[in-house]
């Protein structure tokens, strides 16, 4: 046996995982190759798959349209800042409990196997992205210092460190994008609302030699944060955003 196998069998014993989904312990040796799920919850975890809409990678249900009902009626209506993107999963009951327990349960070590689901389903669209480096949806430093770490970065790492494995090379950048106002959760309001909590919520940083650029999210919603970021960067000289989230919000 392996060093690294030995290892991965020590720390499994010593720590073992729990379902991203129940939160269960899972018997040993179940996470030592990053399974993470249990068999009850295999089916809870609704990956998304064709036909999706080809701006912000939502279920549909007629692959004709192309588009989802948010993107129709609002992206055609007014200018969108972000070329598209895409999510792991939809987001169901489970999925929501799952990133809660990430947010507010510390539950830190679930983002390594939606950072690895991620690139084994999508890394040949990351690479098409071309893209200089992965930005994550930054927080607050109050919030920051109530949570220890911010999700979304943890993601990107976990995403970047992945993309190593198909010779895929791109950093994580926390010095683009900065949030300024400790803005109130996001949940408690509808499309409008959201917009406005964020106005004011961002600043930018212009680095030399970084053009295209992958926001990376826990979850798409209405598109209000993407969109809002993906504004104030593309009007610092950011060319192409795209973003990646764990899970995106139906609108069929």
């Amino acid at each position: 046996m392996k060093i690294k196998e030995i290892v991965r069998y020590a720390e499994n014993f010593i720590f073992p995982n729990r379902c991203i989904i129940c939160d269960e312990v899972l018997s040993f040796g179940t996470g030592i190759y990053n399974t993470h799920i249990c068999q009850k919850c295999v089916d809870e975890l609704e990956l998304i798959n064709e036909p999706k809409c080809v701006k912000c990678g939502a279920a549909i249900m007629d692959d004709k349209s192309h588009l989802c009902l948010r993107c129709k009626n609002t992206y055609l209506e007014k200018k969108s800042y972000y070329n598209y993107g895409f999510g792991l999963c939809r987001y169901n009951d489970s999925i929501k409990k799952s990133i809660h327990r990430i947010k507010y349960d510390y539950r830190k070590e679930y983002l390594e196997f939606y950072g690895k689901a991620i690139v084994k389903k999508y890394h040949d669209e990351i690479a098409n992205m071309d893209i200089d480096c992965f930005v994550p949806v930054p927080i607050h430093k109050k919030r920051y210092i109530e949570r220890n770490y911010n999700q979304s970065e943890v993601l990107a790492e976990h995403i970047g460190e992945e993309l190593k494995k198909y010779g895929i090379d791109i950093s994580v950048n926390n010095n683009i994008i900065y949030r300024t106002k400790n803005t109130k959760s996001l949940n408690r309001f509808d499309t409008l609302g959201r917009v406005n909590e964020l106005n004011n919520a961002f600043n930018v940083n212009k680095i030399k030699n970084i053009n295209n650029i992958c926001i990376v999210d826990d979850i798409y919603t209405t598109g209000s944060t993407i969109e809002t970021m993906s504004k104030i960067l593309y009007k610092n000289g950011y060319k192409n955003i795209y973003f990646i989230s764990i899970a995106v919000v139906d609108n069929l």
